[in-house]
């Protein structure tokens, strides 16, 4: 998922006029922060003097504590793009309703938030899970860990909205085949985090492990809000 979350980035990156993204979170945990911190990466691929404000919710589904979250996040700042990783859609509603741009996730929710959403983040687990069954099936199965990329299709980024600004769409294809390429990954460094401290050498990649269970730092152009 962190490729697509890298891909949003550059919508959302490209379509702000503030320079000032918001993200509201559910918890500081590797998933999570792989995904802010490959958002951000997506997002200063286009438009390195944007920020990314995060604000944490510490809740999956809690609806009033991710109302909270994006209260916190949205009030007192510019922000005209918002994102989300819970598995409630408070955070975007509270961002439509105030005319926000917004870019989803697990859901294509567009025809309930019209084009203000630029498009989303989602799962498609259904040819894993036939893959899966034949396996039984077949007496094949083996119960080991799955590490998929978006040339899986696993992963998808939605259709783009009708609203997104010129030069988007072709951004957004040119990154997705150098990703599904191969030789190009999110995290190849150089990779500075947001002390300045540089995390990633120049030419290196961090690792799936590291990704996966020590991913704990987040990139340059990320400020967190609290909780």
């Amino acid at each position: 998922m962190y490729q697509i979350r890298y891909l949003c980035g550059i919508i959302a990156g490209m379509q702000t006029d503030t320079d000032e993204i918001g993200y509201v979170a559910a918890f500081p945990i590797e998933e999570v922060n792989r995904g802010i911190n490959a958002f951000t990466l997506g997002v200063k691929s286009v438009n390195p003097q944007a920020k990314v404000y995060v604000s944490w919710s510490m809740s999956w589904e809690d609806d009033e504590a991710v109302a909270d979250a994006a209260y916190r996040l949205l009030d007192g700042r510019n922000i005209d793009v918002v994102t989300t990783h819970s598995d409630s859609l408070k955070a975007i509603d509270i961002a439509s309703g105030r005319g926000l741009w917004t870019i989803g996730y697990n859901y294509d929710n567009s025809d309930k938030y019209g084009d203000k959403y630029l498009a989303a983040a989602v799962w498609d687990w259904g040819d894993f899970y036939e893959q899966r069954i034949l396996e039984c099936l077949q007496g094949r199965f083996q119960g080991v860990n799955y590490w998929e990329s978006m040339d899986t299709g696993i992963v998808k980024l939605t259709e783009l909205s009708d609203r997104v600004k010129p030069g988007i769409r072709y951004a957004v294809e040119a990154a997705k085949a150098k990703l599904m390429k191969g030789g190009f990954d999110v995290f190849y460094g150089p990779v500075y985090d947001n002390n300045g401290e540089l995390r990633i050498n120049e030419g290196e990649n961090i690792s799936d492990k590291t990704m996966m269970y020590d991913f704990k730092w987040y990139v340059e152009g990320v400020e967190t809000v609290g909780q």
